[in-house]
């Protein structure tokens, strides 16, 4: 039975970190030197685990 108390919180904060994962990895693919592809990639990979996280924490 659900209670009133209970959000899709976890849901939204998950897909806003999905959104920035995309947009880190097209920074990655779009960018032209080798460090600013890590900087995307390395974010694109953090991004995805707090996606995943804050799905596993709150939904």
């Amino acid at each position: 039975m659900q209670s009133a108390d209970e959000t899709d919180k976890g849901v939204g904060v998950g897909i806003v970190f999905g959104l920035l994962t995309a947009a880190a990895a097209a920074y990655a693919f779009v960018s032209s030197g080798q460090f600013q592809t890590a900087i995307g990639f390395g974010a694109a990979m953090v991004l995805a685990a707090l996606s995943v996280g804050a799905i596993q924490l709150w939904g």
